[in-house]
């Protein structure tokens, strides 16, 4: 969908005005009492009146903010889904099985390359979304898995292009046990 120009604006505009509409409210009422302490009470009758037109006027203001709220609803993008998205850790075993048929060393892009020809038939419908440059999710996550791995001493390789894997990232790779 479509996002709404000047949505903030009208948003605040809306806002601004239903403040507005009560403080007129609150000091006509108060302007009335004053009138009506000091016995004036025609005055303070006719004020009383335009309170009432003022606040007849706020609810018309309210049921409009309402329905703008409905046309920013139907008008927002669809938020994503987190259940459509393979989460970070079940990137680990993949990449890790990946390391070992690649004799235990290799660059992100060898990484990405077979786990293209391993891994994107289990993937989830939002990891293939692509960012402003094009990259899909999943071989975001690869890259984010890399320095996670190595706080898990499951690789080697911080600061370097050749991600290294090590005897207890090997023994993940090969237990069927899920890598967290």
């Amino acid at each position: 969908m479509a996002q709404i120009p000047r949505n903030k604006e009208v948003t605040q505009a809306i806002r601004s005005l239903v403040r507005q509409i009560r403080l007129a409210t609150k000091e006509t009422n108060q302007l009335a009492a004053k009138h009506l302490a000091r016995g004036d009470y025609n005055r303070a009758q006719s004020l009383i009146a335009v309170a009432q037109t003022i606040s007849a006027f706020g609810n018309e203001v309210s049921q409009l903010n309402e329905r703008w709220r409905e046309v920013r609803s139907a008008c927002k993008k669809p938020k994503k889904a987190k259940d459509n998205q393979t989460p970070l850790w079940e990137f680990y075993r993949p990449i890790l099985q990946a390391l070992a048929s690649l004799r235990g060393e290799a660059t992100r892009k060898e990484i990405e390359g077979k786990l293209e020809r391993t891994l994107t038939s289990s993937l989830k419908e939002g990891d293939f979304v692509t960012n402003t440059r094009g990259v899909p999710r999943w071989k975001r996550m690869v890259g984010q898995a890399k320095k996670h791995m190595i706080a898990e001493d499951f690789i080697t390789g911080e600061g370097s292009t050749k991600w290294q894997i090590t005897s207890k990232g090997e023994q993940a790779a090969k237990s069927g046990v899920k890598v967290k």
